[in-house]
């Protein structure tokens, strides 16, 4: 019997081995789909009962129909108004279809409430809960047949509590209007549903369950990354990522991949083209599939898988493992996946060879690609958007498995090309691995005072000096390599010297007064803006603002035209501290108030979290 995979058609491929590719992506992508759907039932579904109530028991045909969705949120969880206050929010909204017999009116939504939330950082932000009734308006046809007329609509919101939000949810709702030969009686219940809402408006107190600590450093290239996202220019950082993705490849954890890819390809393609192009389109694709399934769940996780990154036991755990992994870069160790698992993934024929052996080239390419992996977490998590967080992922998996693609396209041609070991990938080992280590000592950066971390960061700076002037003599020799390696040490001793002159440089300050109510209303009365400080002495990112934003010349000399209080709730249970924290609606620490000189607050501007010094002076330059 001739085997299958030599029975060529007239093109000179195989036909079983074509239907063999086909059905081999269609098992990929079911499978990826599959991952997708058990990661998203695998986080917490909430959601919320639904009633509809018309304005009258019946209709006659060309009437105007009104009616009411009535959505219960329960306890403790609220939905985002609409329009939702931030961009990355999702608003409530009633969506109804298009259909015979009736045209869509209007859709008036509830007035909300603002409330402040730890995940919002202490910014108020306009919710709806308990009872939420959302008016919509249809008018009928005149021609519309008599019975009962089903309209569809769907209900999209997102549930959040007072630390994290949900996944959306869409809820698919049937208003039936019963059409006669002339209008019903008024429904009772219509009147009632508009009344019940438990969404009275107004500012709620927040601050009776003590005060949060927000994050810190938020001010820095996270922010920037997370004010383009909310801006749209989320596309430009895809490519980006991509871009970096494909830099990635450069690493020292990377490139060893690389042969074993080849050898892979070699002995499972059999000079097919086409089954070679299913076969490396795989491995990139559930290379790409591993990192995007990982953004994904951080995004519909929101805010509070970042909000893990702020746990000490979490830091010291992500600390120890990127020092872990610096040290393998060291050569102290040998981080690898086991060659006997790669044998055996190796020798597996097929597409599950393929998926396998690009699942396997992503974990093996940890200690290089995971401090680029912390770094995203927090920002797409921030953002709570499934589809930025699945893409920025994608983008970087999709740059990290393209050279794959093509190393399985033209195998032969690489493996002729690739390039040896030698001293210069020795010392990118070392590079990486000293922006490893600082990488965990940013990271450390909520564990110490300010004081402490900037002299950390001296000692760092120091170290990484000698190390690259004085450091692995015998291991790199080669001249052209030992005066690269030379001149990095001198860069870095130039760092050291300007940090530590930072650090020893005397610094004016803002000069605040204690609060006091009257001095607000004499500052109205003298036509002055305010400037409020909310601080404590155990706060991190309280000491990051005093240390780094108002000891800059320009905030300190902006600062002399306000009137500078402070509120020390270092001792939160004091009567002074309370009134002004209810006062003034703060849940959180810092929090900085600006208050105009109409003595009217600029909610837009409220500080919640650390902020560096050029966009803290934009904020004050904002107030008149």
């Amino acid at each position: 019997m001739v085997p299958l995979s030599y029975e060529w058609d007239y093109d000179g491929h195989s036909a079983v081995g074509i239907l063999m590719r086909m059905r081999s992506l269609r098992l990929a992508w079911l499978l990826g789909i599959m991952l997708l759907g058990s990661a998203w039932a695998q986080l917490k579904q909430v959601q919320f009962k639904t009633e509809v109530i018309l304005e009258r028991v019946a209709y006659a045909p060309g009437a105007v129909v009104n009616g009411v969705v009535v959505m219960q949120v329960d306890k403790p969880y609220h939905v985002n108004s609409n329009p939702a206050s931030e961009d990355y929010l999702i608003p409530t909204e009633l969506r109804i279809e298009a259909g015979k017999g009736y045209k869509v009116g209007p859709i008036v939504y509830p007035k909300p409430i603002e409330k402040a939330f730890a995940f919002s950082e202490g910014k108020p932000i306009k919710i709806y809960e308990g009872r939420v009734p959302i008016k919509f308006q249809l008018r009928l046809d005149k021609a519309v047949p008599k019975g009962s007329l089903r309209v569809k609509a769907t209900l999209r919101y997102q549930a959040c509590d007072d630390t994290s939000c949900y996944p959306p949810q869409r809820t698919p709702i049937e208003i039936k209007i019963p059409i006669a030969d002339k209008d019903g009686a008024p429904n009772p219940s219509y009147p009632k549903a508009l009344q019940e809402s438990d969404s009275s408006g107004g500012m709620e107190d927040s601050s009776s369950g003590g005060l949060i600590e927000y994050s810190t450093g938020s001010g820095g290239l996270v922010g920037r990354l997370e004010e383009a996202f909310r801006t749209g220019r989320w596309v430009w950082f895809t490519l980006i990522l991509f871009v970096g993705g494909l830099a990635l490849n450069l690493t020292p954890c990377v490139l060893p991949l690389i042969p074993i890819t080849l050898g892979f390809f070699s002995m499972q393609s059999r000079g097919q083209v086409g089954q070679r192009v299913g076969l490396s389109a795989l491995y990139a694709l559930s290379m790409a599939a591993m990192y995007a399934l990982l953004g994904t769940v951080a995004s519909l996780a929101g805010k509070a898988f970042g909000f893990q990154f702020q746990n000490p036991w979490v830091l010291g755990v992500l600390i120890a493992l990127i020092v872990l992994f610096a040290l393998a870069l060291f050569g102290v160790y040998k981080f690898q996946v086991p060659p006997a698992l790669m044998r055996f993934v190796g020798a597996r024929q097929g597409w599950i060879g393929a998926i396998l052996m690009g699942v396997l080239a992503g974990v093996a390419a940890a200690p290089c690609i995971g401090p680029v992996i912390a770094a995203l977490i927090p920002i797409v998590a921030a953002l709570a958007n499934p589809m930025v967080g699945f893409l920025c992922f994608l983008a970087l998996g999709l740059g990290l498995g393209t050279p794959y693609f093509v190393a399985g396209l033209f195998y032969e041609r690489v493996q002729q090309r690739i390039p040896r070991s030698g001293e210069w990938t020795i010392l990118v080992e070392r590079i990486f691995g000293v922006l490893l280590l600082a990488v965990a000592l940013f990271f450390a950066n909520s564990l110490m005072t300010p004081e402490v971390y900037g002299w950390a960061w001296v000692a760092f700076l120091g170290l990484t000096a000698l190390y690259f002037l004085f450091g692995e003599r015998k291991e790199i020799t080669q001249p052209r390599v030992v005066r690269f390696k030379q001149v990095l040490g001198v860069v870095f001793a130039a760092l050291m010297v300007h940090n530590a002159l930072s650090m020893m440089r005397p610094k004016g300050e803002i000069v605040w007064e204690p609060y006091d109510a009257q001095k607000l209303e004499q500052a109205k009365a003298d036509g002055k803006p305010v400037l409020i400080d909310f601080t404590a002495k155990w706060c991190q990112a309280c000491g990051e603002l005093k240390h780094y934003t108002f000891t800059d010349p320009d905030v300190v000399r902006e600062s002399e035209r306000f009137v500078r209080l402070v509120v020390d709730a270092t001792t939160e249970s004091d009567p002074t501290v309370q009134d002004a924290l209810k006062r003034h609606a703060v849940v959180g620490l810092p929090t900085v108030i600006f208050i105009d000189s109409q003595g009217n607050e600029r909610r837009d501007l409220r500080l919640t979290g650390f902020e560096r010094a050029d966009k803290f002076l934009k904020r004050m330059q904002a107030v008149r």
